[in-house]
Protein backbone atom coordinates (compact mmCIF):
# COMPACT_ATOMS: atom_id res chain seq x y z
CA UNK A 1 0.00 0.00 0.00
CA UNK A 2 0.95 3.74 -0.54
CA UNK A 3 0.23 6.58 1.43
CA UNK A 4 0.31 9.97 1.82
CA UNK A 5 -1.69 12.13 4.56
CA UNK A 6 -0.90 15.59 6.00
CA UNK A 7 1.21 15.74 8.50
CA UNK A 8 -0.03 14.99 12.02
CA UNK A 9 -1.15 19.36 13.81
CA UNK A 10 1.29 20.62 15.64
CA UNK A 11 -0.71 22.06 18.91
CA UNK A 12 1.24 25.24 18.51
CA UNK A 13 0.49 25.76 14.79
CA UNK A 14 -1.81 29.00 13.54
CA UNK A 15 -5.30 27.89 12.65
CA UNK A 16 -3.95 28.15 9.01
CA UNK A 17 -2.08 24.95 9.73
CA UNK A 18 -5.36 23.36 10.69
CA UNK A 19 -6.87 24.25 7.59
CA UNK A 20 -4.11 22.91 5.55
CA UNK A 21 -3.99 19.11 7.50
CA UNK A 22 -8.12 19.29 6.55
CA UNK A 23 -7.50 20.52 2.77
CA UNK A 24 -4.76 17.45 2.59
CA UNK A 25 -7.42 14.76 3.70
CA UNK A 26 -10.18 16.57 1.90
CA UNK A 27 -7.83 15.87 -1.48
CA UNK A 28 -6.66 12.40 -0.14
CA UNK A 29 -10.09 10.78 -0.21
CA UNK A 30 -11.20 12.05 -3.42
CA UNK A 31 -7.97 10.36 -5.01
CA UNK A 32 -8.67 6.73 -6.40
CA UNK A 33 -5.81 5.27 -5.45
CA UNK A 34 -5.00 4.13 -1.23
CA UNK A 35 -3.16 6.88 0.03
CA UNK A 36 -1.29 6.68 3.40
CA UNK A 37 0.95 8.83 5.75
CA UNK A 38 3.66 7.71 8.74
CA UNK A 39 5.35 9.42 11.23
CA UNK A 40 9.21 9.63 11.00
CA UNK A 41 9.08 5.42 12.58
CA UNK A 42 7.69 4.27 10.76
CA UNK A 43 4.34 4.37 12.83
CA UNK A 44 1.42 4.43 9.80
CA UNK A 45 -1.13 7.25 10.84
CA UNK A 46 -3.65 8.44 8.43
CA UNK A 47 -5.48 6.17 5.68
CA UNK A 48 -7.73 7.66 2.98
CA UNK A 49 -11.24 6.76 2.46
CA UNK A 50 -10.19 4.59 -0.39
CA UNK A 51 -7.82 2.56 1.71
CA UNK A 52 -11.22 1.65 3.97
CA UNK A 53 -13.14 0.69 1.11
CA UNK A 54 -10.94 -1.49 -0.46
CA UNK A 55 -9.68 -3.64 2.76
CA UNK A 56 -13.47 -3.54 4.34
CA UNK A 57 -11.44 -2.45 7.56
CA UNK A 58 -12.92 0.25 10.22
CA UNK A 59 -10.96 3.52 11.01
CA UNK A 60 -8.18 2.99 13.53
CA UNK A 61 -7.90 -0.76 12.05
CA UNK A 62 -5.21 -0.05 10.04
CA UNK A 63 -3.10 2.24 11.54
CA UNK A 64 0.27 1.81 13.16
CA UNK A 65 1.01 -1.97 12.43
CA UNK A 66 -2.51 -2.91 11.95
CA UNK A 67 -1.95 -2.98 8.47
CA UNK A 68 -0.22 -5.91 8.64
CA UNK A 69 -3.64 -8.07 8.47
CA UNK A 70 -4.14 -6.91 4.95
CA UNK A 71 -0.43 -7.64 3.27
CA UNK A 72 -0.54 -11.35 1.65
CA UNK A 73 1.58 -13.70 3.91
CA UNK A 74 3.63 -14.72 1.69
CA UNK A 75 4.67 -11.16 0.98
CA UNK A 76 4.93 -9.61 4.75
CA UNK A 77 8.72 -10.52 5.29
CA UNK A 78 10.16 -9.07 2.06
CA UNK A 79 7.69 -6.01 2.30
CA UNK A 80 9.00 -5.33 6.10
CA UNK A 81 12.73 -5.49 4.84
CA UNK A 82 11.87 -2.91 2.46
CA UNK A 83 9.94 -0.49 4.95
CA UNK A 84 13.10 -1.17 6.92
CA UNK A 85 15.64 -0.30 5.06
CA UNK A 86 13.39 2.81 3.59
CA UNK A 87 13.44 4.10 6.84
CA UNK A 88 16.70 3.80 7.96
CA UNK A 89 18.27 5.18 4.78
CA UNK A 90 16.07 7.84 4.35
CA UNK A 91 15.33 6.81 0.07
CA UNK A 92 12.33 6.49 -1.56
CA UNK A 93 10.18 3.16 -0.82
CA UNK A 94 8.78 1.04 -3.31
CA UNK A 95 7.69 -2.32 -3.59
CA UNK A 96 5.05 -4.97 -5.50
CA UNK A 97 2.88 -6.95 -3.20
CA UNK A 98 -0.89 -8.63 -2.71
CA UNK A 99 -3.29 -6.57 -0.73
CA UNK A 100 -6.74 -8.40 0.39
CA UNK A 101 -9.88 -7.04 -0.46
CA UNK A 102 -12.60 -6.50 1.52
CA UNK A 103 -13.82 -10.12 -0.29
CA UNK A 104 -10.96 -12.19 0.54
CA UNK A 105 -9.24 -11.84 -2.85
CA UNK A 106 -5.33 -10.21 -2.85
CA UNK A 107 -4.61 -8.02 -6.05
CA UNK A 108 -1.55 -6.85 -6.84
CA UNK A 109 -0.87 -3.53 -5.95
CA UNK A 110 2.49 -1.05 -6.15
CA UNK A 111 3.38 0.74 -3.17
CA UNK A 112 5.70 3.54 -3.03
CA UNK A 113 6.35 6.17 -0.16
CA UNK A 114 8.59 9.37 -0.51
CA UNK A 115 9.63 11.25 2.71
CA UNK A 116 8.93 14.57 3.77
CA UNK A 117 12.57 16.48 5.31
CA UNK A 118 13.33 18.96 7.43
CA UNK A 119 15.49 21.55 7.88
CA UNK A 120 18.14 19.42 8.74
CA UNK A 121 17.42 17.08 6.17
CA UNK A 122 16.15 14.13 8.24
CA UNK A 123 12.96 12.21 6.93
CA UNK A 124 9.72 13.57 9.56
CA UNK A 125 7.20 12.19 7.55
CA UNK A 126 6.46 10.23 4.89
CA UNK A 127 3.86 9.96 2.01
CA UNK A 128 2.90 7.17 0.17
CA UNK A 129 0.23 5.50 -2.08
CA UNK A 130 -0.80 1.84 -3.60
CA UNK A 131 -1.88 1.50 -7.16
CA UNK A 132 -3.90 -1.39 -8.20
CA UNK A 133 -1.56 -2.95 -10.64
CA UNK A 134 -3.10 -6.86 -11.08
CA UNK A 135 -4.62 -6.27 -14.74
CA UNK A 136 -0.54 -5.42 -15.14
CA UNK A 137 0.48 -8.75 -13.74
CA UNK A 138 -1.99 -10.58 -15.03
CA UNK A 139 -1.19 -9.70 -18.56
CA UNK A 140 2.62 -10.32 -17.71
CA UNK A 141 1.88 -13.79 -16.63
CA UNK A 142 -0.13 -14.47 -19.83
CA UNK A 143 2.95 -13.14 -21.77
CA UNK A 144 5.23 -15.10 -19.78
CA UNK A 145 3.48 -18.23 -20.34
CA UNK A 146 3.39 -17.97 -24.19
CA UNK A 147 6.75 -16.80 -23.65
CA UNK A 148 7.23 -20.08 -22.37
CA UNK A 149 5.12 -22.16 -24.61
CA UNK A 150 7.09 -20.84 -27.58
CA UNK A 151 10.34 -21.63 -25.94
CA UNK A 152 9.11 -24.97 -25.46
CA UNK A 153 7.81 -25.48 -28.92
CA UNK A 154 11.13 -23.70 -30.06
CA UNK A 155 13.63 -26.48 -28.01
CA UNK A 156 10.58 -29.21 -29.52
CA UNK A 157 11.49 -28.23 -33.09
CA UNK A 158 15.30 -27.75 -32.18
CA UNK A 159 15.08 -31.05 -31.29
CA UNK A 160 13.45 -32.70 -34.19
CA UNK A 161 15.83 -30.74 -36.37
CA UNK A 162 18.58 -32.06 -34.44
CA UNK A 163 17.54 -35.35 -34.78
CA UNK A 164 16.74 -34.80 -38.55
CA UNK A 165 20.49 -33.70 -39.04
CA UNK A 166 22.02 -37.05 -37.05
CA UNK A 167 19.79 -38.56 -39.44
CA UNK A 168 20.92 -37.09 -42.79
CA UNK A 169 24.65 -37.75 -41.04
CA UNK A 170 24.09 -41.35 -40.86
CA UNK A 171 23.04 -41.99 -44.01
CA UNK A 172 25.34 -39.92 -45.94
CA UNK A 173 27.92 -41.93 -43.58
CA UNK A 174 26.33 -44.82 -44.53
CA UNK A 175 26.47 -43.97 -48.43
CA UNK A 176 30.11 -43.05 -48.26
CA UNK A 177 31.18 -46.50 -46.32
CA UNK A 178 29.10 -48.01 -49.10
CA UNK A 179 30.99 -45.94 -51.77
CA UNK A 180 34.29 -47.08 -50.22
CA UNK A 181 33.00 -50.56 -50.05
CA UNK A 182 32.49 -50.28 -53.64
CA UNK A 183 35.79 -49.20 -54.40
CA UNK A 184 37.68 -51.92 -52.46
CA UNK A 185 35.66 -54.47 -54.17
CA UNK A 186 36.34 -53.01 -57.65
CA UNK A 187 39.76 -52.25 -56.81
CA UNK A 188 40.51 -55.96 -55.64
CA UNK A 189 38.32 -57.24 -58.78
CA UNK A 190 40.61 -55.38 -61.26
CA UNK A 191 43.94 -56.67 -59.15
CA UNK A 192 42.57 -60.52 -59.17
CA UNK A 193 41.16 -60.60 -62.72
CA UNK A 194 42.27 -58.62 -65.17
CA UNK A 195 45.97 -57.24 -63.35
CA UNK A 196 46.87 -61.20 -63.48
CA UNK A 197 46.41 -61.79 -66.29
CA UNK A 198 47.92 -58.89 -68.01
CA UNK A 199 50.93 -59.63 -66.45
CA UNK A 200 50.32 -63.23 -67.25
CA UNK A 201 50.17 -62.05 -70.75
CA UNK A 202 53.09 -59.79 -70.68
CA UNK A 203 55.70 -62.17 -69.44
CA UNK A 204 54.06 -65.17 -72.26
CA UNK A 205 54.46 -62.32 -74.89
CA UNK A 206 58.04 -61.52 -73.42
CA UNK A 207 58.99 -65.66 -73.71
CA UNK A 208 57.41 -66.10 -77.39
CA UNK A 209 59.88 -63.08 -78.30
CA UNK A 210 62.81 -65.27 -77.48
CA UNK A 211 61.76 -68.10 -78.95
CA UNK A 212 61.24 -66.11 -82.40
CA UNK A 213 64.91 -66.49 -82.26
CA UNK A 214 65.89 -64.92 -86.12
CA UNK A 215 62.47 -64.78 -87.19
CA UNK A 216 61.33 -62.02 -89.14
CA UNK A 217 62.01 -58.56 -87.51
CA UNK A 218 58.47 -57.62 -88.40
CA UNK A 219 57.21 -60.27 -85.65
CA UNK A 220 58.91 -59.19 -83.15
CA UNK A 221 58.32 -55.54 -83.70
CA UNK A 222 54.46 -56.27 -83.67
CA UNK A 223 55.41 -58.64 -80.35
CA UNK A 224 57.10 -55.62 -79.02
CA UNK A 225 53.81 -53.40 -79.66
CA UNK A 226 51.74 -55.24 -77.78
CA UNK A 227 53.88 -56.06 -75.14
CA UNK A 228 54.23 -52.27 -74.85
CA UNK A 229 50.08 -51.67 -74.94
CA UNK A 230 50.48 -54.35 -72.60
CA UNK A 231 52.32 -52.59 -69.95
CA UNK A 232 50.51 -49.11 -70.37
CA UNK A 233 47.58 -51.34 -69.52
CA UNK A 234 49.21 -52.86 -66.59
CA UNK A 235 49.99 -49.08 -65.47
CA UNK A 236 46.53 -47.80 -66.18
CA UNK A 237 44.75 -50.25 -63.72
CA UNK A 238 47.44 -49.86 -61.17
CA UNK A 239 46.73 -46.35 -61.12
CA UNK A 240 43.02 -46.82 -61.06
CA UNK A 241 43.39 -49.10 -58.43
CA UNK A 242 45.81 -46.62 -56.37
CA UNK A 243 42.53 -44.33 -56.68
CA UNK A 244 40.41 -46.65 -55.89
CA UNK A 245 42.13 -47.77 -52.84
CA UNK A 246 44.74 -45.99 -51.91
CA UNK A 247 48.35 -47.87 -50.63
CA UNK A 248 49.79 -47.05 -47.61
CA UNK A 249 46.89 -45.76 -46.09
CA UNK A 250 45.61 -48.46 -43.78
CA UNK A 251 49.11 -49.38 -42.75
CA UNK A 252 50.93 -46.12 -42.55
CA UNK A 253 48.36 -43.73 -42.24
CA UNK A 254 47.09 -40.16 -44.02
CA UNK A 255 50.36 -38.21 -44.19
CA UNK A 256 52.51 -41.29 -45.52
CA UNK A 257 49.54 -41.83 -47.87
CA UNK A 258 48.86 -38.33 -48.92
CA UNK A 259 52.81 -38.24 -49.91
CA UNK A 260 52.82 -40.75 -52.17
CA UNK A 261 49.85 -39.74 -53.70
CA UNK A 262 51.70 -36.12 -54.25
CA UNK A 263 53.82 -38.06 -55.85
CA UNK A 264 52.44 -39.80 -58.13
CA UNK A 265 50.22 -37.11 -58.27
CA UNK A 266 53.19 -34.33 -59.90
CA UNK A 267 54.50 -37.84 -62.30
CA UNK A 268 50.72 -38.16 -63.48
CA UNK A 269 49.98 -34.05 -64.21
CA UNK A 270 53.55 -32.03 -64.23
CA UNK A 271 51.71 -30.07 -61.40
CA UNK A 272 54.54 -29.45 -58.27
CA UNK A 273 52.07 -31.24 -55.11
CA UNK A 274 53.91 -30.67 -51.64
CA UNK A 275 52.66 -31.94 -48.32
CA UNK A 276 53.63 -31.25 -44.90
CA UNK A 277 52.65 -32.15 -41.27
CA UNK A 278 52.69 -29.50 -38.65
CA UNK A 279 52.72 -30.44 -34.76
CA UNK A 280 51.81 -34.10 -33.73
CA UNK A 281 49.32 -36.24 -35.97
CA UNK A 282 47.48 -39.11 -34.26
CA UNK A 283 46.24 -41.50 -35.98
CA UNK A 284 42.36 -40.71 -37.08
CA UNK A 285 39.67 -43.57 -37.32
CA UNK A 286 40.06 -44.93 -40.95
CA UNK A 287 36.92 -43.94 -42.12
CA UNK A 288 38.08 -40.31 -41.28
CA UNK A 289 41.45 -40.79 -42.42
CA UNK A 290 39.90 -42.23 -45.67
CA UNK A 291 37.76 -39.56 -45.96
CA UNK A 292 40.13 -36.56 -45.51
CA UNK A 293 42.82 -38.64 -48.29
CA UNK A 294 39.51 -38.10 -50.91
CA UNK A 295 38.95 -34.70 -50.37
CA UNK A 296 42.33 -34.79 -50.34
CA UNK A 297 42.82 -36.66 -53.78
CA UNK A 298 39.61 -34.55 -55.38
CA UNK A 299 41.21 -31.05 -54.48
CA UNK A 300 44.51 -31.87 -56.38
CA UNK A 301 42.16 -33.11 -59.02
CA UNK A 302 40.47 -29.93 -59.25
CA UNK A 303 43.84 -27.86 -58.94
CA UNK A 304 45.19 -29.63 -61.94
CA UNK A 305 42.50 -29.43 -63.82
CA UNK A 306 41.03 -25.80 -63.49
CA UNK A 307 43.61 -23.91 -61.70
CA UNK A 308 46.27 -23.15 -64.07
CA UNK A 309 48.65 -23.06 -61.96
CA UNK A 310 52.27 -25.09 -61.66
CA UNK A 311 52.03 -25.40 -57.74
CA UNK A 312 50.26 -26.91 -55.57
CA UNK A 313 50.40 -27.63 -51.71
CA UNK A 314 48.85 -29.66 -48.79
CA UNK A 315 48.66 -28.66 -45.18
CA UNK A 316 48.23 -31.18 -42.21
CA UNK A 317 47.70 -30.06 -39.09
CA UNK A 318 45.81 -30.07 -35.33
CA UNK A 319 43.04 -27.43 -34.59
CA UNK A 320 40.43 -26.50 -31.94
CA UNK A 321 38.49 -29.34 -33.59
CA UNK A 322 40.42 -31.93 -34.24
CA UNK A 323 42.36 -31.81 -37.66
CA UNK A 324 42.90 -29.35 -40.13
CA UNK A 325 43.70 -29.98 -43.99
CA UNK A 326 44.61 -27.04 -46.37
CA UNK A 327 45.31 -27.57 -49.99
CA UNK A 328 46.63 -24.60 -51.81
CA UNK A 329 47.39 -23.83 -55.35
CA UNK A 330 48.65 -21.08 -57.14
CA UNK A 331 46.84 -20.96 -59.95
CA UNK A 332 44.39 -18.05 -61.42
CA UNK A 333 41.53 -18.56 -58.87
CA UNK A 334 38.00 -16.09 -59.22
CA UNK A 335 38.97 -12.42 -59.06
CA UNK A 336 35.00 -12.18 -60.25
CA UNK A 337 33.10 -12.50 -57.10
CA UNK A 338 30.32 -14.34 -58.91
CA UNK A 339 32.46 -17.24 -60.41
CA UNK A 340 33.81 -17.41 -56.32
CA UNK A 341 30.04 -17.28 -55.13
CA UNK A 342 29.30 -20.24 -57.93
CA UNK A 343 32.92 -22.23 -57.23
CA UNK A 344 31.80 -21.92 -52.94
CA UNK A 345 28.39 -23.39 -54.36
CA UNK A 346 28.86 -26.44 -56.18
CA UNK A 347 31.64 -26.53 -58.61
CA UNK A 348 34.56 -28.22 -58.82
CA UNK A 349 33.63 -31.10 -57.30
CA UNK A 350 32.80 -29.27 -54.27
CA UNK A 351 29.09 -31.93 -53.73
CA UNK A 352 31.06 -34.92 -53.53
CA UNK A 353 33.45 -33.22 -51.11
CA UNK A 354 31.13 -31.59 -48.69
CA UNK A 355 29.15 -35.02 -48.38
CA UNK A 356 32.57 -35.98 -46.89
CA UNK A 357 32.93 -34.05 -44.73
CA UNK A 358 29.32 -33.48 -43.27
CA UNK A 359 29.05 -37.25 -43.11
CA UNK A 360 31.70 -36.61 -40.02
CA UNK A 361 30.58 -33.53 -38.78
CA UNK A 362 33.45 -31.71 -39.94
CA UNK A 363 33.11 -27.95 -41.69
CA UNK A 364 34.55 -27.36 -45.51
CA UNK A 365 35.28 -23.93 -46.86
CA UNK A 366 36.62 -21.97 -50.46
CA UNK A 367 38.68 -19.73 -50.28
CA UNK A 368 40.15 -16.82 -52.86
CA UNK A 369 43.33 -15.10 -50.77
CA UNK A 370 43.62 -13.44 -54.18
CA UNK A 371 45.48 -15.72 -56.86
CA UNK A 372 45.13 -19.25 -56.21
CA UNK A 373 42.65 -21.42 -54.62
CA UNK A 374 41.90 -22.62 -50.75
CA UNK A 375 40.66 -25.36 -49.85
CA UNK A 376 39.68 -25.93 -45.84
CA UNK A 377 38.53 -28.34 -43.88
CA UNK A 378 37.90 -28.50 -40.25
CA UNK A 379 37.55 -31.88 -39.25
CA UNK A 380 36.90 -33.74 -35.78
CA UNK A 381 38.91 -36.37 -34.60
CA UNK A 382 36.87 -38.36 -32.17
CA UNK A 383 34.23 -39.04 -34.29
CA UNK A 384 32.25 -42.80 -34.16
CA UNK A 385 33.54 -44.39 -37.43
CA UNK A 386 33.75 -47.97 -39.31
CA UNK A 387 36.39 -50.48 -38.11
CA UNK A 388 39.76 -50.69 -39.86
CA UNK A 389 39.13 -53.44 -42.65
CA UNK A 390 41.56 -56.29 -42.56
Amino acid sequence: MAFLTPPRPDPTAAEDSAKAAELYRLIADTIPHMVWTAAADGWLDFFNRRCHEYTGMARGALEGWGWKAVVHPEDWERCLASWTRALQSGERYEIEYRLRRADGTYRWHHGSAVPLRDAAGRPNRWFGTCTDIEAEVASARILEEMVQERSRELGASEQRATRYAQDVRRLMHQLVTAQESERRRVADDLHDLIGQSLTALGLQLTALRQRLGEEPERARERIDAMKSLVETTIDAIRGVMTDLRPPGLEEYGLSVALRAHAKEFSERTGMKAAVSVEGALERLPHDAELALFRIAQEALTNAAKHSGGTRVSLALSPSARGVRLVVEDDGRGFPDPVGARGARRGGWGLPAMRERVEAHGGELRVEFPGSGTRVVVEFPAGEPTAERPA
